[in-house]
């Protein structure tokens, strides 16, 4: 939400664009998860590339960012920028499902089992959005946590509402952008003040 936020205006774009502008001084590194070009735009298609979703963040100033590639899913993710089951160890892929029974405990964790509980045709050719929209989201936090995120940045309450558990699983901090902008800023001026003490403690033996 906040790719959309930045695109509309509107809910937390201020703080958002106060992060970008603390990522390009270099003080802070952002990162925006590749799982958010597999989302619904808002005329309700899908981008037809990964190219278009990197022109898409490059114009709200988020091309300066790495893309985090989230595990590879047939008809949701793009295969230039993802990675395989293949690829990584039995543990990180358990964290998947983790995340997922987390998030969205009522909703099955495999297509196939949805499916077959909706009465739904598997051979359709379109996933269907009540699987696809919480898989995206199974998919953001897997992300963060796969490559060693510190804070998560997100407005969706489901993440609020199942912070605890989710930092259990190495999530770190979820916050809200303004909140994140706030605990930028603090750590900031901390280590500000630290420079300066070490700064008074040269000048005070120079002295000496």
């Amino acid at each position: 939400n906040c790719v959309i936020d930045l695109e509309n205006g509107k809910g937390s774009t201020t703080h958002i664009k106060g992060l970008i502008k603390t990522h390009k001084k270099g003080k802070i590194n952002l990162r925006v998860v590749a799982i958010s070009a597999s989302e619904q735009r808002r005329d309700g298609t899908y981008a037809s590339n990964f190219s278009e979703f990197k022109n898409r963040i490059a114009a709200i100033g988020l091309g300066t960012t790495d893309i985090l590639k989230p595990i590879g899913y047939s008809g949701i993710t793009y295969f230039d920028w993802c990675v395989y089951a293949y690829e990584m160890n039995h543990p990180i892929m358990s964290l998947e499902r983790k995340i997922h029974e987390t998030l969205f405990p009522e909703i099955q964790f495999s297509y196939k089992e949805f499916c077959k509980k909706n009465g739904i045709d598997i051979s359709s050719g379109q996933i269907d959005p009540r699987w696809r929209n919480p898989k995206c989201d199974v998919l953001a936090l897997w992300s963060h946590i796969y490559y060693g995120g510190g804070i998560f940045v997100t407005r969706d309450t489901n993440f609020h509402q199942k912070k605890s558990s989710l930092v259990a699983l190495g999530a770190g901090e979820i916050l809200e952008p303004k909140a994140t902008v706030m605990r930028v800023r603090g750590v900031l001026w901390l280590l500000w003040n630290e420079f300066c003490e070490v700064l008074n403690d040269i000048w005070e033996s120079i002295i000496d």
